[in-house]
């Protein structure tokens, strides 16, 4: 199951960088926990759009949040944001999913 699991959210990841739109967020100047919501936000916008449709899209959004806006703060190349990031638990990323 897990691995199955695995399997569903990288096809989902390569169809979303294949597909998404490009949102771009500020970091330059910027306190980390507003630029983190920022990124979580557009994160959570996109995954809603590509999962659209999609039966178990409840079960994915989540994954797909938490994995577009560690892309995307890898992206950032910003230590301080890499380090806000990574003090986010996997249950912040299931609450924002819920909303």
């Amino acid at each position: 199951m897990i691995r199955l699991l695995v399997i569903a959210i990288t096809a989902l990841m390569a169809a979303t960088a294949a597909n998404a739109g490009e949102n771009t967020v500020k970091v330059r100047g910027r306190a980390t926990p507003v630029v983190h919501a920022e990124i979580v936000s557009a994160a959570k916008q996109l995954c809603k759009e590509d999962l659209a449709g999609n039966p178990q899209a409840s079960d994915l959004t989540p994954f797909c949040i938490r994995e577009v806006t560690r892309d995307a703060v890898v992206r950032a190349k910003n230590a301080e944001l890499r380090a806000y990031n990574k003090a986010q638990g996997r249950a912040a990323y299931m609450r924002l999913a819920t909303r």
